[in-house]
């Protein structure tokens, strides 16, 4: 599963130069993706939050 759009773009694709509109909850191809460079675009990487450490410092 590829990279998820958070918000609407607005570009040329790479290889026709056709103007093409990407919708929130798109997942373009690799070559269209990588033209997006923008981090808010994406939608977070719930891979990332997974692996993100926990708080146990907490005396509590």
């Amino acid at each position: 599963m590829g990279a998820r759009l958070a918000a609407a773009v607005h570009l040329d694709h790479p290889v026709t130069r056709e103007r093409i509109i990407l919708q929130p909850g798109d997942e373009p191809e690799p070559e269209v993706a990588a033209l997006i460079t923008h981090p808010d675009a994406w939608e977070p990487d719930d891979e990332l939050d997974d692996q993100a450490p926990e708080d146990d410092d907490d005396p509590e």
